[in-house]
């Protein structure tokens, strides 16, 4: 037993030694150790070294050998370590944006993932002879890359008009994957704009018929780290297909840009990414792309966060705005939230609400609420231990003490959300709300204190 959260990161091929992960920067982000229990060695992910990902053993040779990326001055490096070696990080296989890896069947080369500006790379790193080549791939993304034996490469591929298709470079025949029916709508293009740490790179898909300014949705991605792909996403073909424009933004904070992006908050949490979907707002609709009058926001947990903000913050720049099981109250969900988002609230904040209430009240929805004025649909679910349903309460409160225009749907669930009918109603809840608030001739507001609930029980 060790102490503490921990998952198992591998199995050596003999059995007799066991790779255990924790967070990435900690003093103890790899524990190497016997099936008995007894360390064999600790390899930390904070102090000057970076942070370390453990990834797994590779299935032969005559030592265990665990495969690892390694974070170091704004770089991802592979690393392997060996009880006879220790860790060796190889720094001729250096990337500028984050990477996974996997062994190849022979137990000396490794095929590497890149994720960088919204599509995936793939690259062969030869650990004897110090070889990395290019593995030729489509433009798109990779959710996942497997080499199998004979020199054979299954690949899960998509892009935004492709749903996922799986692939052998051998011509492996491999299990069909469910599919969409038709055509999917929508030509993708990349728009680049200026910031203050760098270019804010926004994949957007206008739709193909009828020409601009479209009206349009920012769909906010979560995480904060993580970050949006050139991948098919059912609610982007939804949203397209009506005839909207979606701009998928890879604010400050996204992953797939570098370290030094995903680290730069210099405005604040949440502040800084709303910084940077006001400036490209401001991008597209000074390139004519979109209508300023008629573009909305939806967002999912972290995105949902994320929306409420920049409704709070700048009321009237956006026309409506859809926030499905968001962060409300940061102080409150801290509070209820679970230990793993505990520790990444304080590692973005820099404490706990008690040690530094100030920036967990600055990056807060709930303190701007009463500052909202545009349309607001907000899903919550009661039994979500990530973005609990008290703190959303709490925001929904606020919008009706300032009588703030809003409605809310309420599903029996947790955050994650299993049940393909709850998706289904809040993709359907969500687009007509859009579509009634985003197109003209605009709806007068409900009579009375402006707010609707709903419940959805399954």
């Amino acid at each position: 037993r060790v102490e503490g959260p921990a998952a198992l990161a591998g199995l050596a091929p003999g059995g007799d030694l066991l790779a255990l992960t924790r967070t990435a920067d900690s003093p103890a982000a790899v524990t190497l150790l016997t099936p008995d229990g007894t360390v064999v060695a600790v390899l930390p992910g904070d102090g000057p070294h970076g942070r370390l990902w453990a990834l797994g053993f590779a299935p032969t040779g005559p030592r265990p050998t665990l495969l690892l990326v390694r974070e170091h001055e704004d770089r991802y490096l592979l690393t392997t370590w060996t009880p006879d070696t220790g860790a060796v990080t190889h720094d001729w296989c250096a990337f500028d944006t984050q990477i996974t890896a996997r062994w190849y069947p022979d137990g000396h080369n490794v095929l590497i993932r890149q994720d960088r500006h919204g599509r995936s790379l793939l690259h062969r790193a030869h650990l004897t002879t110090r070889a990395l080549v290019p593995v030729p791939t489509p433009r798109g993304t990779l959710l996942d890359a497997a080499p199998r034996p004979g020199g054979d490469l299954h690949t899960l591929w998509t892009d935004t008009t492709h749903p996922p298709t799986m692939t052998s470079s051998a011509g492996t025949p491999l299990p069909p994957l469910g599919t969409v029916a038709g055509h999917v709508p929508g030509t993708v293009r990349d728009i680049h704009t200026p910031g203050p740490d760098g270019p804010v790179h926004t994949l957007l898909c206008l739709p193909e018929d009828g020409t601009g300014p479209h009206p349009a949705v920012f769909l906010v991605h979560g995480g904060p780290a993580d970050h949006d792909r050139d991948a098919y996403d059912g609610t982007v073909h939804s949203l397209v297909a009506s005839g909207f424009a979606v701009a998928r933004v890879n604010y400050r904070g996204s992953t797939g840009y570098g370290p030094r992006w995903q680290r730069a908050y210099r405005d604040g949490v949440g502040h800084t990414q709303v910084a940077d979907l006001a400036a490209v707002h401001a991008d597209l609709t000074a390139r004519g792309l979109i209508r300023p009058d008629a573009t909305g926001l939806w967002g999912t947990s972290w995105g949902g966060y994320l929306v409420l903000l920049a409704l709070g913050t700048r009321p009237g720049l956006w026309r409506a705005g859809v926030a499905v099981k968001p962060v409300a109250d940061y102080a409150a969900a801290h509070a209820a939230g679970t230990v793993a988002l505990r520790a990444l609230d304080e590692r973005l904040f820099g404490g706990t609400p008690d040690q530094v209430p100030a920036r967990y009240a600055h990056s807060s929805p709930v303190r701007y609420a009463a500052r909202v004025r545009d349309p607001l649909l907000v899903v919550a679910a009661t039994h979500d231990t990530k973005c609990p349903a008290q703190q959303v309460r709490s925001y929904l409160a606020a919008l009706d003490a300032a009588g703030a225009r809003h409605e809310s749907l309420w599903l029996d669930s947790g955050h994650d959300g299993y049940d393909g009918g709850d998706h289904m109603t809040v993709l359907r809840r969500a687009v007509l709300f859009l579509d009634r608030e985003l197109r003209p001739p605009r709806r007068p507001a409900p009579r009375g204190d402006g707010s609707m609930h709903h419940t959805v029980q399954h």
